[in-house]
């Protein structure tokens, strides 16, 4: 973070890093809304920045969202993009893709998918 003529001039990293943070954190305190729009955001920025394994760990969490508002099937698109992301990236043996996997299959079977 560069400060130039008391403006705070962010690097496109620290820009995802703020914007996932934000999304997280209005996850947290169950403004859904709020947290979507961030995430969209920061997932947007990952993906044109070139980092699959970070935008992959923000659709896990924009899946997560969607799973609270009740929406399997919003929450089933973003977990599956993650597991794309992850298996071209990583491969399967990754840690997150575990935990992404988890996810997928908790709401498959909450959900009676």
């Amino acid at each position: 973070m560069v400060l130039k003529n008391g403006v705070t001039i962010m690097s496109t990293a620290e820009k995802i890093v703020f914007l996932d943070q934000n999304g997280r954190d209005a996850f947290s305190h169950g403004r859904y809304e709020d947290a979507l729009y961030y995430l969209g955001m920061a997932a947007d920025r990952a993906r044109l920045a070139g980092t699959p394994l970070q935008e992959a760990d923000i659709r896990n969490t924009i899946g997560l969202v969607f799973r609270d508002l009740g929406n399997p099937a919003q929450a089933e698109i973003h977990f599956k993009l993650a597991l794309s992301l992850i298996e071209k990236k990583a491969g399967d043996d990754a840690p997150l893709y575990s935990v992404v996997t988890a996810n997928l299959r908790d709401l498959r079977q909450a959900a009676g998918m």
